[in-house]
């Protein structure tokens, strides 16, 4: 049976179609879904093995950029048509390339491969000039560090359906074979309509299709690119599984997401943000951009002032990852400012404020009771038997 010391450990690391079976036929036949008779192919057990595990240290979580794109992992950046994401998506492969930071730090360098689909290479080339401008790089630097494929006339979709049935095209495995042959770390890939031939609002298929995927770029992580639906607020287009199934989805808007909007005034065109909006591994969080002759340059401000700053969702979700955190720990909270289980005071001592102001904190937890996603509820019992009452996450926002 594989296990952890055979090769398991690795990020992210799915066994391989050759895993499935021995013969050429049976893997075509698993490949191309065929519904001849054959055996039922299912994957190799690899349990993890805790009694070797615990004396082994694990291994540090791994990122692209920095709290906002984990390694080996399938990401999703979504945003308006026009509004600038395969231009984002070029400053942060160039930015993984030269190992420079652009919005957050980035680590180490990696090799980077960005399928362009909607751009011609002449596009792409006159960005890239103003992008290397402002890295104080030249283009050379990027030879073999920053492959990027115009599709912009080409089919590249990686799965279809047949019969109503989604299926890969040959095209998953040239996504495969080039990350092989330019040994790539991670991927974007612009964008989800040019790339995905399946139904977007089937849970299962987008589930289905996210899963070959990221197998298919194993061991580098991927990036999608993608539009919002129609509907008003709207941040991806589809299933809820889009978001479900990666581990980080970011938006580029022209607007704060969650911040009030004045609809007689017009956004600033030369203003983009680049929001977290989910991510597994870090809270949310957002960071302005300035358009400057093409080149989308971050605020230099100081990154805890806006935090503190930010309203909306942004500012509830610390709120209540504080709540949950102190719960794993069986610590019971309240909003009580006399009580030594003062929520605000907790989060304090606790490192969970996350940038906020104590007292910023408190106005956004009794926010959080006006409106519900916060309830005082019974939590336990006191040694005398009497009911003791603390906050609790509603469930809404489990």
């Amino acid at each position: 049976m594989p296990t952890l010391e055979q090769g398991a450990d690795e990020p992210g690391l799915t066994p391989p179609l050759e895993a499935y079976a021995d013969e050429p036929e049976l893997k075509a036949k698993a490949v191309n879904g065929s519904h001849d008779k054959a055996p039922l192919l299912t994957p190799p057990r690899a349990l993890l093995e805790w009694d070797r595990l615990q004396s082994r240290e694990v291994p540090a979580r791994e990122w692209a950029l920095e709290h906002w794109l984990p390694r080996h992992h399938a990401s999703l950046l979504a945003g308006r048509g026009g509004i600038g994401k395969t231009l984002a998506a070029q400053h942060l492969g160039t930015a993984m390339a030269l190992g420079k930071a652009w919005v957050d730090e980035i680590r180490k360098p990696l090799r980077v491969l960005l399928w362009a689909g909607e751009d011609d290479a002449n596009e792409l080339w006159r960005r890239q000039l103003g992008i290397c401008e402002h890295f104080q790089s030249e283009l050379k630097e990027l030879q073999d560090l920053f492959c990027v494929q115009s599709y912009e006339s080409v089919d590249i979709t990686l799965a279809h359906q047949v019969y109503g049935l989604l299926q890969p095209t040959p095209m998953m495995a040239e996504l495969t074979a080039q990350i092989r042959d330019y040994e790539i770390e991670y991927v974007f890939l612009d964008n989800i309509a040019r790339i995905y031939g399946g139904n977007e609002n089937d849970r299962h298929q987008v589930t289905q299709f996210l899963s070959w995927l990221t197998a298919a770029c194993q061991p580098a992580g991927v990036c999608l690119l993608g539009h919002p639906s129609k509907g008003a607020g709207s941040e991806y287009s589809g299933s809820t599984a889009w978001e479900g199934a990666v581990r980080a989805r970011l938006y580029l808007s022209d607007r704060l997401p969650d911040a009030p909007v004045d609809p007689d005034a017009p956004p600033d065109e030369s203003v983009r943000y680049l929001s977290r909006r989910k991510s597994n591994y870090s809270p949310n969080d957002w960071r302005k951009l300035e358009m400057r002759s093409g080149v989308l340059i971050p605020e230099t401000r100081d990154v805890a002032q806006a935090v503190r700053q930010v309203s909306g969702q942004f500012a509830q979700d610390i709120v209540l990852r504080a709540v949950r955190r102190l719960a794993t720990m069986n610590i019971i909270c309240n909003t009580s400012t006399r009580s030594p289980d003062y929520l605000p005071r907790l989060a304090s001592q606790y490192g969970l404020l996350d940038s906020l102001a104590e007292k910023r904190f408190a106005a956004i937890m009794r926010e959080c009771v006006k409106d519900g996603s916060l309830k005082i509820a019974a939590v336990g019992h006191y040694s005398n038997r009497t009911v003791k009452l603390g906050l609790t996450v509603a469930q809404v926002h489990e």
